[in-house]
């Protein structure tokens, strides 16, 4: 009966030197590949502002559609003439809302990585106390 091959364990970096072609420190399975380097766009101030305004503008979107369309639904509820026309109105919210959530939801995930981004590049300029990379914008055809 033969043993299986032993696959090679994490090196702890406290004991010597990493050998090549390990992943990067704390990865929990050798198989993973390197992570990204960070883009030096991330460590701009106008990344982080683009960041954070395509966070919260869907976050805002949703949260006024959804109290209009409470609001709108109390008032066809209160309306003494029996006018649903507030009600209807609340019920084409609700499907702006049902259709336009995928959308913002477009907007949001992009946001939030590159929040992630721009508290790497915070942390690695905290950290190292070195400035970014120069940020070079091409224009196509010059």
């Amino acid at each position: 009966m033969t043993k299986p091959p032993v696959h090679p364990v994490p090196a702890d970096p406290s004991t010597g030197p990493v050998p090549l072609g390990y992943p990067y420190t704390g990865a929990p399975y050798p198989s993973y590949p390197p992570r990204p380097a960070i883009p030096p766009a991330a460590f701009t101030r106008g990344y982080r502002r683009t960041a954070l305004a395509l966070v919260w503008i869907p976050v805002a979107l949703m949260v006024a559609a959804g109290v209009l369309s409470v609001a709108l639904l109390a008032y066809a509820d209160s309306d003494p003439t029996s006018n649903s026309g507030a009600g209807y109105l609340a019920l084409f919210v609700w499907g702006v809302m049902l259709v336009g959530g995928p959308v913002l939801l477009g907007a949001f995930v992009p946001g939030c990585i590159m929040l992630s981004r721009s508290g790497q590049a915070r942390d690695v300029r905290r950290a190292a106390g070195c400035q970014p990379p120069p940020v070079t914008s091409v224009r196509p055809g010059s």
